[in-house]
């Protein structure tokens, strides 16, 4: 058992769609069973400090019993009011029955930056829009524990713009960081809609300044690089695969990538240009685009379906057979991230049909862009 980690109870303490509260460093937390995996957050509603274990688990979200927040257990995110605050996220593992939490630096504050917005970036022809901000220097923030300067790519943080108000999810956001940790800025994609979030997120001026708390989240590259990695991504699902295709480009990384990007047309292909550049600059990575919309495209778009030289359709195992040999597909490490009925479908593909191990698979959700 690794001295990092802390047992809290046992799994048969915390059946599939329950909760239990447990302490660790005086921190109370609360650890939710979703199908099995284990997810921790702070048990307190950051509302009024109700007992989240003592609501109700519906999937990922937990309720708060006083006045009904909902927060995110993968994430922390407030899902719903009247709670604005996210709870802190905990790192758990298993080992064997024991459910282990990682222990806590107290002397550590949390990660927290104030980054000014550089610039707004509108993908012509679709809802998508990346916002890029400064990048805070080591010397501000060298007092945190995880600095969001020292990111890993594939992580994500969350986005405080002020200014938001009656959101029906409060006024903070997390969001992939699109941007590799070898850029000079802050970037994340989004889709815009027509939310009190997003709508303040469109009229943000440049030089605005915004909260950011961050980084977190474990969908970050594998250190064994004799492992081939494989992203299966779905639309706006591909922001967390730039940040790491970057990375592994701009550190000439011995990894082998192969990408398959599933989008409904050719123009909804996010960060095409860029990703067609980088495999001219790294061998080792190979993209295959497909389209899944049969119809008749938009008038004004500047490449049409009809016009695709790439796959058509969804991604499936002909599709996967086609592109990866049996010492690839034997020995790579498969990352999916899209919407939920895309990482569902692309988790049955490999399991069940391609039989891929479940300790090969790591999945990210994007569930409300």
């Amino acid at each position: 058992m690794s001295e990092d980690f802390i047992k809290v109870a046992d799994t048969k303490d915390i059946p599939p769609s329950q909760m239990k509260e447990v302490q660790v460093d005086g921190e109370n937390i609360c650890i939710a069973n979703v199908d099995g995996k284990y997810y921790a957050i702070g048990s307190i509603c950051t509302h009024e400090g109700g007992p989240l274990a003592e609501g109700t688990l519906d999937r990922y979200e937990v309720e708060c019993p006083w006045h009904g927040s909902r927060f995110d257990v993968r994430t922390g995110e407030v899902i719903s009011p009247p709670a604005n605050e996210p709870e802190p996220v905990y790192e758990v593992k298993l080992d064997g029955n024991n459910v282990l939490i990682m222990k806590q630096d107290k002397s550590k504050s949390p990660p927290q930056s104030e980054l000014e917005l550089l610039e707004k970036i509108k993908v012509e022809g679709t809802d998508m829009m990346s916002f890029k901000f400064s990048k805070p220097s080591r010397e501000i923030d060298s007092s945190q524990q995880t600095r969001l300067s020292d990111y890993a790519a594939g992580q994500f943080a969350f986005f405080d713009i002020g200014g938001v108000n009656n959101d029906p999810k409060g006024p903070i956001r997390h969001f992939t960081l699109s941007s590799s940790p070898t850029e000079d800025f802050i970037m994340f994609t989004t889709r815009m809609r027509d939310s009190p979030y997003k709508k303040r997120l469109a009229a943000l001026d440049e030089s605005a300044k915004v909260k950011v708390r961050g980084p977190e989240g474990q969908f970050v590259l594998h250190d064994d690089y004799s492992k081939p990695a494989v992203f299966l991504s779905g639309g706006i699902g591909v922001t967390p695969f730039r940040s790491m295709i970057k990375y592994v480009t701009d550190k000439q990384l011995p990894l082998k990538i192969i990408m398959f990007d599933s989008n409904r047309d050719p123009v909804n292909i996010l960060f095409k240009k860029e990703f067609d550049s980088w495999t001219t600059l790294n061998k080792n990575l190979n993209i295959i685009y497909s389209v899944s919309n049969e119809d008749k495209p938009e008038e004004n778009q500047v490449t049409t379906t009809k016009d695709w030289k790439g796959e058509h359709g969804r991604i499936n195992k002909e599709m996967i057979l086609k592109h990866l040999d049996n010492t690839v597909l034997n020995n790579s490490i498969f990352y999916i991230c899209g919407p939920p009925g895309m990482l569902k479908a692309m988790q049955s593909l490999l399991q069940e049909e391609l039989k891929i191990a479940e300790d090969r698979i790591k999945v990210e959700e994007f569930t409300g862009y």
